[in-house]
């Protein structure tokens, strides 16, 4: 089993048990892929026709709403459920980073993540940021959440997604997930760009230039037009104000350096509609051409 197929197995595993109570909303390359393939599937219309090939990964990023994560009896729950599929907490990042060991020696890795606190900040302890958790004593909950502020709209934008597969235990089993909107994507994807563009160790921004082209390309009309109207009712916001910074000065001209690791990545191809690219991020986050 490869390590996308381990994923979607333990993310049906993780639906099971949990997504009748929480809904699953998964970031990071694997709802990219999760996405690529409903559209490989529908061979519905995208933005950019040229796409690179999935990318593997080994973690799952899951968000969890802010109405979840303030409800202490839904957290318990859910991490004795995580607990009970065999995984623990990484000793470094405790507890917002789960680990479970398979028998083939592989591993898979959830990150649990929150959007932006909005008017629940009240309800959590957050003098640890980026860490947080709900108001409970931290020895009884043992569950965190990495804050990722700009996550505009992840609890209430989300798309959803069909999936089908095995369990663990061999069942069959159809699952509805959430993978964020293309728009809460991108601003994602710059951030963490941004932040990683010159680190060695997470390969110098490369995986989030080409998963910001890959996030353009698979929109459909409806979610581009969505996303026109979102960067327009956040354009004042500082969170879209350093997105659009972070376009002008690595994704606007040729010789960027948001396109020249765009252009280092394994996965690039000479086909790739790079002006079109540009284009849209431009037009999303409002940046006069």
């Amino acid at each position: 089993m490869n390590a996308l197929q381990t994923l979607k197995t333990t993310l049906l595993d993780l639906d099971r048990v949990i997504g009748d109570k929480v809904p699953l909303i998964i970031g990071g390359g694997f709802g990219l892929y999760l996405r690529q393939e409903q559209l490989r599937e529908s061979n519905e219309q995208t933005l950019i026709q040229q796409l690179p090939e999935p990318r593997a990964t080994n973690d799952i990023d899951l968000f969890i709403g802010m109405e979840v994560l303030v409800n202490v009896d839904k957290v318990k729950a859910m991490r004795q459920e995580i607990e009970k599929l065999g995984f623990t907490p990484i000793e470094k990042a405790k507890y917002f980073q789960w680990v479970q060991n398979k028998a083939d020696g592989g591993q898979v890795k959830i990150d649990i993540l929150c959007g932006p606190l909005g008017n629940f900040s009240e309800q959590l302890h957050t003098n640890g940021l980026p860490r947080i958790r709900p108001k409970a004593p931290s020895g009884e909950l043992r569950f965190h959440a990495r804050h990722t502020d700009e996550a505009i709209e992840v609890d209430t934008r989300s798309i959803a997604i069909q999936i089908q597969g095995q369990c663990s235990d061999g069942k069959e089993k159809r699952s509805t997930i959430y993978i964020p909107h293309p728009f809460t994507y991108l601003m994602m994807k710059l951030f963490a760009f941004d932040d990683r563009k010159n680190d060695p160790e997470k390969d110098d921004g490369r995986h989030h230039a080409m998963d910001l082209y890959r996030t353009v390309g698979m929109m459909n009309e409806s979610e581009y037009e969505e996303a026109l109207a979102l960067g327009n009712s956040y354009n004042q916001d500082k969170r879209v104000k350093r997105a659009r910074q972070i376009v002008s000065n690595s994704f606007d001209k040729e010789f960027d350096l948001g396109i020249i690791r765009l252009r280092e990545h394994t996965l690039f191809r000479p086909e790739f509609d790079i002006q079109k690219f540009q284009s849209v991020l431009k037009e999303i986050l409002v940046i006069p051409e």
